[in-house]
């Protein structure tokens, strides 16, 4: 199994954590849910770096992986601002929803943009 394989079932947890974190209040169903998203962390991290290493020379491959994490980062930090504007004009469970979409949307995106030999 190649690591593409496994990002649409991270986005999967991604998408179920946030989308429960939107919807609940339940504080033992927000400690399963904290657990579902470490879990899409650990997976995401590590096979990000993985993938992102098989799109390059291999004598590129430190810095295919630096472009990713940079990648990561700045876009991380623009979902990050669009949500603390969420929480602050909308409410905490809109920020959840946009995770819970660009969740989908990410996995939508990685089976078109993907190259077909690789999946």
């Amino acid at each position: 199994m190649g690591e593409e394989e496994y990002f649409a079932p991270t986005f999967l947890v991604f998408f179920v954590a946030y989308l429960g974190f939107a919807l609940t209040r339940n504080v033992a169903l927000i400690a399963v849910l904290f657990a579902c998203y470490g879990l899409y962390q650990g997976i995401f991290r590590s096979v990000g770096k993985a993938l992102a290493t098989d799109f390059v020379p291999e004598q590129l491959r430190a810095s295919g992986v630096g472009w990713y994490n940079t990648t990561v980062g700045l876009l991380g930090l623009v979902a990050s601002v669009v949500a603390g504007l969420l929480w602050d004009h909308v409410g905490h469970a809109a920020v959840f929803f946009y995770g819970a979409v660009f969740a989908v949307v990410g996995s939508v995106a990685l089976v078109v943009l993907l190259p077909a030999k690789q999946r």
